[in-house]
């Protein structure tokens, strides 16, 4: 049997048409609550669309939504590439 580690990113280290899985999101509870409202929670699967410049927005696709997140909340969005 052979078992990957699991390698943690932050939402804005993903390449474009990325898939990966949420594993935590940093910055509290305010932050957090935010995102659940947009779809975007733990556990959730997401695709990494864009990056538009160095330290733009990111672009995701959450489910059937497509958000547009600052780099700096994009960067408290600890991922597992899929």
């Amino acid at each position: 049997m052979n078992i990957k580690p699991m390698k943690k990113n932050s939402l804005v280290q993903l390449r474009a048409d990325e898939k990966a899985r949420i594993l935590e999101i940093l910055g509290g509870s305010n932050l957090e609550s935010k995102l659940l409202s947009m779809g975007v929670y733990k556990g959730k699967q997401v695709t990494k669309l864009r990056h538009i410049g160095l330290k733009g927005p990111v672009v995701i696709k959450s489910g059937r939504s497509i958000l547009a997140l600052g780099h700096s909340v994009a960067e408290k969005i600890i991922v597992e590439k899929e």
